[in-house]
């Protein structure tokens, strides 16, 4: 008698567990981009980890007065972002070497600087925050009191949304 040859395997079971792999690595691939895409949403929120936007941008710091060094400390700002800002919504905040100063700046509109109570700084000044609004790559000086900002220091200043007290933008420069 002669015996047929013999499929020790059954198809069924096999296609069976290839449609169960590959569902299975399908449900992992969207559970990875899921994780990546809620990820990039929490961390442009409120409690993120991650530095605010850099929009209203540390231009450069001058030590001179009148052509003699005094550390004047005038902080030149320039808005590189897309969009025009309305000066009277934002306040400002002043780091040196990651120490908040004791700098009162309750606007970025330099008329209604003038009569607000103010500290740590002389006066607002450029196109930026002599109008309503700063317009993207206008300027603004910062005339912050003499000797505050000393070459070698980290200077931050943050620009608050006034209406909810977050951070707007931050920027950042090392004194030289």
């Amino acid at each position: 008698m002669t015996q047929l040859p013999t499929n020790n395997h059954d198809d069924g079971q096999v296609s069976v567990i290839g449609e169960i792999l590959l569902v299975a690595l399908v449900v992992l691939l969207c559970a990875v981009i899921l994780g990546l895409f809620l990820g990039f949403f929490t961390a442009q929120g409120e409690n993120s980890l991650l530095s605010p936007p850099e929009i209203i941008s540390i231009v450069s710091v001058d030590h001179y007065n009148g052509g003699n060094k005094t550390f004047a400390g005038k902080v030149t700002l320039r808005n590189i972002g897309f969009k025009s800002l309305k000066n009277s919504d934002y306040s400002v905040e002043v780091y040196i070497n990651d120490v908040k100063q004791r700098v009162i700046i309750g606007t970025l509109k330099s008329n209604e600087f003038i009569p607000t109570e103010h500290y740590g700084i002389k006066t607002i000044s450029g196109i930026g925050p002599s109008g309503s609004w700063w317009e993207p790559g206008d300027l603004g000086v910062f005339d912050l009191l003499d000797k505050m900002v000393q070459p070698g220091c980290l200077l931050r200043i943050d620009i608050l949304n006034k209406a909810d007290g977050t951070v707007f933008s931050r920027s950042e420069i090392l004194v030289i």
